[in-house]
């Protein structure tokens, strides 16, 4: 029992580092960790945890993290209009249709 007590006293928790890694393609990202692979770029415990929290996939690597362009869809919202052939529509509701008839109205986008 003794040699038990012996080393619970001698015992010394390993230490990690707090270096945190990026291995980089043609600036694309390909994965974070926190051992050194090789050719790996050393970042900061900041850089690490915003990775982590919103992704690899919408950073590249130039130099340091750069947030990549997002493309903006459009809107388009669909307008009520007359047309030759469309929906009869109780008391003008256009979300209660009674059936279609000639010159009804029918849901358009502008383009159209």
């Amino acid at each position: 029992m003794s040699e038990f007590l012996k080393a619970i006293k001698n015992f010394k928790p390993p230490t990690f580092s707090n270096d945190y890694f990026i291995n980089v393609e043609n600036k694309e990202i390909v994965s974070v960790s926190r051992d050194p692979l090789n050719h790996s770029i050393k970042i900061s415990k900041q850089d690490y945890k915003l990775l982590l929290d919103h992704g690899k996939e919408f950073y590249y690597y130039d130099g340091g993290l750069v947030v990549k362009p997002r493309k903006k869809t459009e809107r388009v919202f669909k307008i009520l209009k007359k047309d030759t052939n469309g929906y009869k529509l109780i008391e003008y509701d256009p979300y209660w249709p009674d059936g279609t008839v000639e010159g009804g109205h029918t849901w358009q986008t502008p383009a159209e």
